[in-house]
């Protein structure tokens, strides 16, 4: 049985992903449900996207991503559904799938039109419980990519990270967790530990870089290889977004020497 991993910006206080699941398990009562996160931060479709890409493989490959950051709910948005390296993406149009997909060799992807298959009522503003819901129980019981809809044509994307060079490199904020580690969008090197680096964010400056948090002798700011594998800013014991000030899609510059 493949797992259903969801993903939304519905938090924990009110009952929108409870019913989600009550919608699944009524069609599927031996469907496994796991919670990747709830708190996206609300229609923050990009702070979505990075935490699709940085926990996908991290889960079988036959499961079932469901992702519901959606905006535009209850407009003509498509809701699309693709499968990419053996895992399925139920998600709307809005760019929510465009990091995974940048580094996917291969996908194919359907619009899900087929209504036969959402909720008997389906609102407006509610999608998450009339369509995402019953699609990934009839999914998780075998239901095929080409009964959803029509195919689709994901547009190409670019991956959102940058590799390091010599010399002036330009980035952006793409994350912040609950512990106030920024997360840029530079991929981490080693040289940074041994080469001269200077880090610009705002007015902030930062000259040092460090294999682990403790490797910061004082509470100043650090920059530090994330487990995502991109170079995270840190505050031993401490918090980077709070110094900072910052906030996703922040510029960062970084210069290599």
């Amino acid at each position: 049985m493949p797992a259903i991993v969801l993903l939304t910006d519905f938090g924990s206080r009110d009952y929108y992903v409870g019913v989600m699941k009550g919608v699944i398990s009524s069609m599927n009562p031996v469907a496994r449900v796991i919670d990747l996160t709830h708190d996206i931060e609300p229609q923050n479709i990009k702070q979505g996207a990075f935490v699709l890409w940085a926990s996908r493989k991290y889960f079988p490959d036959d499961s079932i991503f469901v992702s519901v950051v959606d905006p535009g709910v209850g407009s003509d948005r498509r809701i699309i559904c693709g499968s990419i390296e053996g895992r399925l993406y139920l998600a709307p149009d809005n760019g929510l799938l465009d990091y995974v997909v940048a580094e996917s060799a291969e996908h194919q992807f359907r619009t899900v039109t087929n209504r036969n298959l959402f909720l008997r009522s389906v609102s407006t503003t509610f999608h998450g419980r009339d369509i995402f819901a019953p699609i990934a129980a009839h999914l998780s019981r075998g239901l095929r990519l080409n009964e959803l809809g029509e195919s689709f044509s994901y547009p190409r994307c670019s991956p959102f990270y940058t590799s390091i060079s010599t010399g002036k490199n330009m980035g952006e904020v793409v994350y912040q967790d609950r512990f106030g580690n920024v997360f840029t969008s530079f991929l981490w090197r080693e040289e940074l530990l041994q080469r001269g680096a200077t880090l610009k964010i705002g007015n902030r400056v930062v000259t040092k870089f460090a294999a682990t948090y403790s490797a910061a002798l004082t509470k100043g700011l650090i920059g530090i290889k994330g487990s995502s594998g991109l170079l995270e800013l840190a505050v031993n014991g401490g918090s980077a977004a709070r110094v900072l000030k910052s906030a996703v899609g922040d510029k960062v510059a970084l210069i290599l020497k």
